[in-house]
C-alpha cells in the first residue's frame, strides 16, 4: 500500500475505445482500486466485471493531489472530517471530482438493448461513494436520487462523474452524472453519503456476534 506508483498504474485501454476514453489520463491521474483495498466479493469486480457485463473500467481522479489523498483515504490516514474545520462545513479543496469509464456489454440490460436502470443506479451509486470514500473516508449511501434523462443502448462507453458538492460533519453530499463523454447525459443524481461512527470492519463483527 505504500508504493505510490500503485494508484497511477495505467492498464492498457481498448485501441478501439472511443478518443474521450483514451484522453482521460491526460486529463487526470488513474487509481487502480484493486491496490487499496480487498475486494473479495465486491460486486463490480466479481459479479459484473465480464465481456457480457461491464467489460472494462477505469477510475480517475483530477490530479495528483487528489489521487495521494485517495490513497490516504483507503489506507485510513485521513483526519477526522469533523475536525476539518470548526462548523464542520467543506473547504474549496476538499471539492474534487471521481471520473470513471465503463465499457458496458450486452447482458445488463432490461428492455432488450436498453441498460437496465439498475445497473445505471449501481455505477452512480459506486462513483458517488468513491468520491465520498476519498473526500471522508468509509462512507455509507444514506440516499440516492436519480433522474433518467435519456435511454442508454448497449454495447456502450459511458463515463460517471461525482462530485462532492459539500460536507457536513460525517455527512457528505455529492453530484454525478451518467453521459457519454461528449456531453451527451443519460442520468444525473444527488447522493447523501455518511461516515459511520463504527469502522465497516467492526460493522460487519457486530453482525457476526449477534
Amino acid at each position: 500500500m505504500d508504493d505510490q506508483s500503485d494508484i497511477i498504474e495505467l492498464p492498457t485501454i481498448p485501441a478501439d475505445a472511443p478518443e474521450w476514453v483514451r484522453t482521460l489520463p491526460s486529463s487526470g491521474r488513474y487509481v487502480d482500486r484493486t491496490k487499496l483495498y480487498d475486494i473479495t466479493g465486491h460486486i463490480l469486480f466479481d459479479s459484473l466485471l465480464n465481456s457480457n457485463g461491464i467489460r472494462h473500467f477505469f477510475f480517475f481522479m483530477e490530479n495528483e493531489q487528489q489521487a495521494q489523498r485517495a490513497h490516504k483515504a483507503y489506507s485510513g490516514c485521513l483526519p477526522d472530517l469533523e475536525s476539518s474545520n470548526h462548523d464542520g462545513s467543506s473547504t474549496n479543496q476538499d471539492l474534487f471530482e471521481v471520473r470513471a469509464a465503463f465499457h458496458l456489454g450486452e447482458g445488463i440490460c432490461g428492455h432488450k438493448g436498453i441498460v437496465h436502470g439498475g445497473l445505471t443506479a449501481t455505477m452512480l451509486d459506486e462513483v458517488s461513494g468513491a468520491a465520498a470514500f476519498s473526500c471522508a473516508g468509509p462512507a455509507f449511501t444514506a440516499n440516492l436520487n436519480i433522474n433518467y434523462r435519456k435511454p442508454l443502448v448497449t454495447p456502450a462507453w459511458v463515463l460517471v462523474r461525482a462530485h462532492v458538492d459539500r460536507h457536513q460533519g460525517r455527512k457528505v453530499f455529492i453530484k454525478a452524472t451518467v453521459e457519454n463523454g461528449e456531453g451527451t447525459i443519460y442520468a444525473e443524481a444527488d447522493g447523501l453519503f455518511i461516515k459511520p461512527k463504527l469502522s465497516v470492519q467492526e460493522h460487519v463483527q457486530k453482525h457476526q456476534e449477534k
